[in-house]
C-alpha cells in the first residue's frame, strides 16, 4: 500500500512536472508571437506615418509652387504695366523734346 502511494506520488510528481514544462513552452511561444506582433504593429504604425509625412510634404509643395507660380504672374504683370508706362512716358519725352526743338 505505501509502494503504491509513493507510485501515485512520483506519476503525480512527473504529471507536474510535465504540465509545468508545456506552461514554460507555451509561454515561450506566446511571448515569440506577442514580440513578432509587437513588430508588425510598429513596423505597419511607421509606414503609415511615413506615407503622412510624405503626403504632407508633397502637399506643402505643391502649396509652395502654386504660391511661386502666382508671384511670378504678379511679377510679370507689373512688367508689363511698367513697360507700358516706360514707353508712354518715352513717346512724351520725345515729343516734349521735339517740342522744345521747334
Amino acid at each position: 500500500m505505501v509502494e503504491e502511494t509513493i507510485r501515485t506520488i512520483k506519476e503525480a510528481e512527473r504529471k507536474a512536472d510535465e504540465l509545468v514544462k508545456q506552461a514554460e513552452e507555451q509561454c515561450s511561444e506566446i511571448l515569440e508571437r506577442a514580440s513578432a506582433e509587437a513588430a508588425e504593429v510598429k513596423e505597419q504604425a511607421a509606414k503609415q506615418e511615413k506615407a503622412k509625412a510624405e503626403a504632407k510634404l508633397a502637399a506643402a509643395k505643391a502649396e509652395g509652387d502654386e504660391s511661386v507660380k502666382k508671384a511670378l504672374q504678379d511679377v510679370d504683370k507689373q512688367i508689363a504695366s511698367l513697360k507700358t508706362d516706360a514707353g508712354q512716358k518715352a513717346a512724351d519725352a520725345i515729343a516734349a523734346v521735339i517740342a522744345d526743338i521747334a
